[in-house]
């Protein structure tokens, strides 16, 4: 048995974030906020965790994360930032930011490494010679 001493906050069961899928419906609910303020409230909002579940992972106090929330202090700029999109499991404020820049985030993808690479060339080409196969021989694909 851990010996430690636990807070209070350490021994109460921690809430799941609730995880909202990127739908273009949901794209346009985030177009329409107007501030990323708006945006980090409502990432926190959809996620379903109480303030304390969020501002006790970032480790910020709880009335500076309440002067946030308000609009009256910003959000961290830090890797704390990254930890709250980990935290909430969303990308609310990131999707509000690229959309509000005039990029479209449904056609943005994240960078692959070498593996991730060679494996979408692989089913590619796969793909490719699964036509090229059918074409020939008259079969229908699947």
């Amino acid at each position: 048995m851990d010996s430690k001493v636990r807070s209070q906050f350490e021994l109460l069961p921690r809430n799941e974030a609730h995880h909202e899928p990127v739908t273009p419906s949901l794209i346009q609910r985030i177009r329409r906020l107007p501030t990323f303020n708006h945006a980090w409230n409502y990432a926190h909002q959809v996620s379903a965790l109480e303030d304390k579940e969020v501002y006790g992972e970032l480790e910020i106090d709880g009335s500076h994360y309440t002067k946030i929330k308000k609009g009256n202090a910003s959000p961290p700029s830090d890797e704390r930032f990254d930890k709250f999109l980990d935290v909430v499991e969303n990308e609310i404020p990131l999707i509000w930011w690229v959309e509000k820049r005039g990029y479209d985030w449904l056609s943005l993808r994240k960078h692959r490494n070498d593996v991730e690479r060679r494996l979408a060339e692989v089913e590619q080409e796969n793909a490719d010679l699964k036509r090229a196969f059918a074409l020939a021989f008259g079969q229908k694909q699947r």
